[in-house]
């Protein structure tokens, strides 16, 4: 082995300048080759090595990694940092060096070097340094010392001395203690709850048991004897569990709550938000109860998520004065939304009252998302694009062209290096004017880079180039696929822009991946054979799947493409459980009352992202025509 390290460590020092490299292929080749070795070779031949990239555009690359082996170098590193400030070769080099500086007892060059960071170690270090400093005042730093204390979390032993000299200077108080146990309940940190309980008074010590025992069991607070209520902390645990068993078991939780209604230590504060909870917790399980704690709740106390539980619940029981009423009272800015324009002027046009509905749906139907174009549907107007290209220059992009961040990220993508590629990308953003991203959008779009230039016009709010926020990515290999799958090309371009926005990359939280974010086990499913994951992050392959399983959606579900589209992103099962038996709901009711908002707002997207590729592509297909009609439900006869 020795020998072959030695053999490929004198290939790499070997003459050889970027002007005598035949090719950029071999160019690249080479640099791939450094890449794998700097780390390993000592200094001096590190430092010849680098030499031969002189010139090449991710030779700092290069030094970067060399000088993470030689934390050392003091002088280097800050140098380095300095010419590379914010770039993505700064952190990973700074964190490194940080880290070594705070093991040396560096204190002066740590704290001139240290950047406000997430990294609750590296923070922790800069607040002990700057605590030991002679001119020191610990007033000035025991407040960003508490901030760090009061987490729902662990934090790293780097922080013990910290938290000690604080506690020291008797800075943890009991309302720091249980700010911090609440935290960790609502986190669910629970291995945290018992030393917490050691850090209160004696007599409320009970109080972390009985927060422990509620987050592992909410109904254990319906116990007739649970709470002695004997503190005022007993009320923050009771609205705690309320809140957490109105979704469990909605009758127990409202029983419980009539032992606390008339309880005059309960805060209205307390009141509301277990209030708020019920009401949206009732109107996401279709309960009709929860009519009645929506209409207790004070009409200040309306945002976004209340607003849309509310209307929802009248929505489902289609009382359309109601839903009327309900958005006529709701604040001037909310009231203006789009969605709620167009279930104001749904609600008049239920009531027969389309002299009021019409105006509402021509000015909804000129715009572009999904209540534009179901307005439009419903009128019979055809669906409005709204398109307006980016106004940037030859010269601009000229330009931008030449910035080292682009011309790195070029280089990074030329070999297959996505993720180095966007993290030039993003750190360009992070600089850039409003103007210069739209100019980086119209550049990434040139470059066929389609997802960053969806990202970069959605940076700056730039909604409206529907060439660049809807590219014809894979257009081919998508169309080859769904004529194979036996499904319309539009739907699935829409599902992958939905997914992913064509990043063939893609890894979701969860596990899904590639283009159309498939799951390993349904990819398995549709092949009926074992894949590799890495499959997955393959165009082709990764569309045939995901083509397939959009068919045995589509089958699954008897042709209904809502279901369908809902499936796709919350799973057959649970969409057949959302489908109402014995009645139908219009299809745009059905929309708005799915339980989950990932799901709910997933169906409005990809309707609307496929009624645009149906228009880029010249698709004949009206996708909301149909929708105007369509109920979904389940008749038993």
């Amino acid at each position: 082995m020795k020998r072959i390290v030695f053999m490929l460590t004198n290939l790499l020092l070997a003459p050889l300048s970027v002007a005598s490299v035949s090719s950029e292929a071999a160019l690249r080749s080479e640099f791939l080759h450094a890449e794998s070795q700097i780390g390993s070779l000592k200094y001096a031949q590190a430092q010849k090595l680098l030499k031969k990239f002189d010139g090449y555009v991710l030779q700092p690359y290069l030094e970067q990694k060399r000088l993470q082996h030689f934390l050392t170098a003091d002088e280097q590193i800050a140098d380095f940092l300095k010419r590379y400030q914010g770039t993505p070769m700064d952190w990973p080099l700074r964190k490194a060096w940080l880290y070594d500086l705070a093991k040396r007892q560096q204190s002066e060059r740590y704290l001139a070097n240290f950047k406000p960071t997430s990294d609750a170690a590296l923070h922790c270090y800069a607040l002990r340094f700057a605590l030991a400093k002679k001119d020191a005042v610990p007033s000035q730093i025991w407040p960003e010392v508490a901030t760090l204390w009061v987490s729902g979390k662990s934090q790293p032993k780097e922080c013990d001395p910290l938290f000690s000299a604080w506690r020291s200077a008797g800075q943890q108080t009991p309302e720091r203690v249980w700010q911090r146990l609440a935290l960790t309940a609502e986190e669910g940190d629970t291995s945290l709850i018992p030393y917490l309980k050691k850090l209160l008074p004696t007599d409320q010590q009970y109080l972390a048991d009985l927060y422990l025992k509620t987050r592992r069991s909410p109904a254990s607070i319906a116990g007739s004897t649970f709470f002695p209520l004997k503190k005022l902390q007993e009320r923050d645990i009771a609205a705690y569990g309320m809140k957490r068993l109105i979704w469990r078991d909605p009758d127990k939780a409202l029983k419980v709550w009539q032992r606390f209604s008339n309880d005059p230590y309960f805060s209205s504060a307390q009141r509301l938000d277990v209030q708020r909870q019920f009401a949206i917790a009732l109107a996401s399980k279709g309960d009709t109860r929860a009519g009645e704690w929506f209409n207790d709740l004070p009409a200040e106390l309306i945002d976004s998520a209340l607003a849309h539980w509310q209307v929802s619940h009248a929505l489902a029981e289609l009382d359309w004065p109601k839903v009327q009423a309900i958005i006529l009272r709701f604040p001037a800015d909310l009231a203006k939304d789009n969605s709620w324009q167009y279930w104001l002027a749904r609600a008049y046009e239920e009531q027969g009252n389309s002299e009021s509905a019409q105006p509402v749906f021509q000015r909804l139907a000129l715009q572009r998302h999904f209540y534009g174009f179901m307005a439009a549907a419903r009128l019979g107007l055809p669906p409005s694009l709204a398109h307006s290209p980016v106004n940037v220059s030859e010269q601009e992009l000229t330009d931008l062209k030449l910035h080292p961040a682009v011309q790195r990220a070029q280089e990074w993508l030329a070999l297959g290096r996505l993720l180095e590629a966007r993290r030039e990308w993003n750190h360009l953003q992070d600089s850039s004017t409003e103007q210069q991203k739209l100019v980086s959008a119209k550049l990434a779009y040139q470059l066929q880079w389609y997802e960053r230039a969806i990202f970069s016009l959605a940076d700056v709010g730039y909604w409206d180039d529907i060439e660049l926020r809807f590219p014809l990515a894979y257009q081919d290999e998508i169309a080859k696929s769904s004529a194979r799958a036996e499904i319309d090309s539009g739907w699935a371009m829409a599902i992958a822009r939905r997914e992913s926005s064509f990043m063939a990359d893609a890894n979701s939280p969860v596990g899904a991946r590639g283009l159309m974010q498939l799951m390993p086990a349904t990819a398995r499913q549709v092949a009926k054979k074992p894949i590799q994951l890495t499959q997955l992050y393959e165009p082709g392959i990764n569309i045939d799947y995901g083509t397939d399983y959009l068919n045995y959606l589509m089958k699954r579900n008897d042709g209904n493409l809502l279901m369908a589209t809902a499936a796709y992103n919350a799973g057959f099962s649970r969409v057949k459980q959302w489908v109402p038996r014995d009645f139908a709901l219009p299809a745009d009711v059905w929309i708005e009352t799915i339980p989950y908002r990932e799901t709910r707002e997933y169906v409005k997207a990809v309707m609307a992202y496929y009624q645009i590729y149906n228009i880029r592509l010249n698709s004949p297909i009206d996708v909301f025509k149909p929708l105007t009609t369509m109920q979904i439900g389940v008749i038993v006869e």
